[in-house]
């Protein structure tokens, strides 16, 4: 029988349209395999291009277009029409509070779970902006997540998120990409830290972009489920940026033998992202 999955992490690109100036041109990134990340992928390729079954699945903003991302939630409607998904959509989570709700209001769509604005390097220094407090609570009156994308290595930004988490109890934080692990001690200290608020959950993806190997991903990955617990982890592909090393099979295979048991396996690859993002 074929297992469902539910992939909380993909991005589709539609070059012809929209506008993706990180990837484009001389500002591209010097990745492996990045013509072929490039390429059109439509839901049923992707779920062909695998032996699991992909029940639904969550779109997260690829840079469509910034100055409209409402634009890039109106092409998805085409472009998943038949699909079972949910979209992140890109606003500046540090703008001024009255901007950062009418760039909400403008983002009115069926689809949408949450926002993201990727705070990477340097960048992280905006989460820490007394704008950021008011904007996220106003996530959490809206119902919607915020996907925090950043090195949580960086002790003073993750103290900073643990502090909005704690006085908005109601907000949905998600980090994206395992937390970005570089320095494992220094992380395992984060994470250890992270867990603590139970509005914080954590997708175990992104590992394309690092340098682990496969014994220190195992580690990091057990290591979550000991602090996380097994309902606030969950498996995502990156796709197709994962195509830097792996195929979208291969990272869902390697993803299934890391689990020890069916019902670890069913909550990290299914049950968790469909509870989180209603789908």
């Amino acid at each position: 029988m074929t297992m469902k999955i539910i992939d909380p992490h993909v991005h589709f690109f539609n070059l012809n349209q929209g506008q993706y100036a990180w990837l484009q041109g001389s500002t591209s990134p010097n990745w492996p395999n990045l013509e072929k990340i490039k390429q059109p992928v439509s839901a049923t390729q992707l779920n062909q291009s695998t032996s699991f079954e992909l029940a639904g699945l969550v779109h997260i903003e690829a840079g469509f277009d910034n100055h409209a991302p409402i634009n890039e939630l109106h092409w998805l409607s085409a472009h998943l029409k038949h699909v079972n998904y949910k979209a992140v959509a890109y606003t500046c989570i540090n703008q001024a509070p009255n901007d950062f709700k009418a760039a909400i209001n403008a983002l009115n769509h069926p689809s949408l779970i949450g926002i993201r604005d990727i705070t990477e390097g340097h960048e992280a220094q905006r989460l820490i902006h007394p704008n950021c407090i008011d904007n996220l609570a106003h996530l959490a009156k809206c119902q919607l997540h915020f996907e925090a994308q950043f090195s949580v290595e960086n002790q003073p930004i993750t103290k900073k998120l643990i502090h909005y988490c704690t006085e908005h109890p109601h907000l949905t934080v998600i980090i994206n990409h395992c937390g970005l692990v570089r320095d494992i001690p220094l992380w395992e200290h984060a994470i250890a830290a992270l867990a603590q608020q139970k509005n914080i959950l954590i997708k175990f993806s992104g590992f394309e972009l690092l340098t682990l190997n496969k014994q220190q991903q195992c580690a990091c990955f057990n290591y979550l489920l000991q602090h996380f617990g097994d309902e606030r982890v969950m498996f995502a592909s990156n796709f197709p940026v994962c195509q830097i090393n792996q195929s979208y099979q291969q990272v869902w295979q390697n993803y299934f033998h890391l689990c020890q048991s069916r019902d670890h396996w069913q909550r990290l690859s299914y049950d968790n992202a469909k509870r989180i993002y209603q789908l």
